[in-house]
């Protein structure tokens, strides 16, 4: 058989603020991408095998050294298949180099909405959207509560990422008539007894925080260590990672966040591992099992490996034309980009919660392995 290999590049995130998912995305690339040359590679219809080789390079969690990475992975080593990396911030330094090369970008880690519409089109998005991150949880709280419900939503100050998160919270709310409030707060804040004190006064039962991982596990161990101020939920973006867990240990018990994807997912794939299988294979590797952003990376290497399978081509060009009429389920959920904004429409998110040490899916109902059970007191119907 006639092997060609061809080249995946990378702007890895290995140091910096955003190390820790970066580099659990380039562990589940590099994963995806040792099995498959294990394999033998691709195999096309007319007898060629295409076999995969990454190539990357630390960005440090600077946007200006995403850029030169990018540019690098371009133009010097002639990459035929551009990753973006972890993060929303870094992801549109890549979109902005890659656009003025005319080159795709296959998004996995970059989830503000305006990446592909900032990606002139040139992207491939496999992950829900910002705005959609807190919509389900805010699902979740108008399912489980009779009456009406009073929600706070704290906003990292300064953060686009937390802004688009905010309001995606605040249009559900209002759609669904639940009242909310909004406080903004900056980074590094430890003492939330200020802004929880106006939200208790306004008889909020439901916290949704939108800060960093530091943001985050400080306001968990701030409630933690405050019992005055029960909430029956309270939502942060960083409870749905190991790390959250990993740094407060079983004050980690009761707390809420939404989820791209989690190793107990019970659904059927059209191809490649159930979501199980590649925990297990994850945790066989590498020691632990994976969050969801090892399982992004992985995913949109399986994502490329069936277009290209449907095309025989490492054509990015032809790849994305390809992605943009395909409709399938992976162990990460369902891919289906709507055309015109380029967005991932197919994909649902999560909502998960602490119990005994573990995450468990509380939400949607079809896709739940536990019920919801309130952080402090309660007052939720259902929960």
């Amino acid at each position: 058989m006639h092997v060609i290999p061809f080249k995946i590049g990378l702007p890895a995130t290995l140091s910096g603020r955003h190390a820790i998912q970066g580099g659990e995305s380039l562990r589940g690339i590099k994963l995806f991408i040792e099995e498959l040359r294990a394999r033998g590679g691709i195999e096309t219809r007319d007898g060629k095998s295409l076999v995969p080789e990454l190539v990357f390079y630390d960005d440090e969690s600077v946007p200006a050294k995403t850029k030169e990475n990018t540019l690098r992975l371009i133009k010097k080593d002639r990459v035929d298949i551009l990753l973006g990396p972890y993060s929303s911030s870094l992801t549109l330094a890549c979109v902005e180099m890659a656009a003025k090369a005319q080159r795709v970008v296959w998004n996995y880690g970059g989830s503000l909405d305006d990446i592909p519409s900032r990606a002139r089109g040139q992207t491939v998005s496999a992950i829900t959207g910002a705005s959609s991150y807190f919509q389900t949880v805010v699902d979740m709280i108008h399912s489980c509560y009779a009456e009406a419900v009073e929600i706070s939503v704290l906003r990292l100050a300064g953060s686009r990422f937390s802004q688009t998160v905010c309001e995606g919270a605040l249009l559900r709310a209002e759609k669904l008539g639940i009242s909310a409030a909004v406080y903004d707060f900056p980074s590094g804040t430890e003492d939330f007894s200020a802004i929880l004190s106006r939200a208790k006064s306004r008889e909020t039962s439901c916290i949704l925080c939108c800060g960093g991982m530091e943001d985050d596990i400080n306001l968990a161990r701030w409630i933690r260590r405050n019992s005055a101020f029960g909430f029956g939920v309270v939502a942060t973006l960083a409870a749905a990672v190991n790390e959250f867990e990993k740094r407060l240990g079983r004050e980690t018990e009761g707390f809420v966040s939404t989820s791209q994807w989690e190793p107990t997912l019970s659904l059927s794939p059209d191809f490649g591992p159930s979501p199980e299988e590649f925990s297990d294979r994850f945790a066989r590797t590498y020691g632990y099992t994976p969050d969801y952003t090892a399982a992004q990376s992985y995913n949109m290497g399986l994502i490329i490996q069936k277009l290209i399978e449907k095309t025989d081509k490492t054509d990015e060009q032809a790849l994305l034309r390809q992605a943009l009429r395909s409709r399938f389920t992976t162990f990460y959920g369902d891919f289906r980009i709507d055309p015109e904004t380029m967005r991932q429409t197919g994909h649902r998110m999560l909502v998960t919660q602490w119990q005994h040490g573990e995450k468990k899916i509380v939400f949607p109902k079809e896709y739940s392995n536990s019920r919801l059970t309130a952080l402090r007191g309660g007052g939720a119907d259902g929960i």
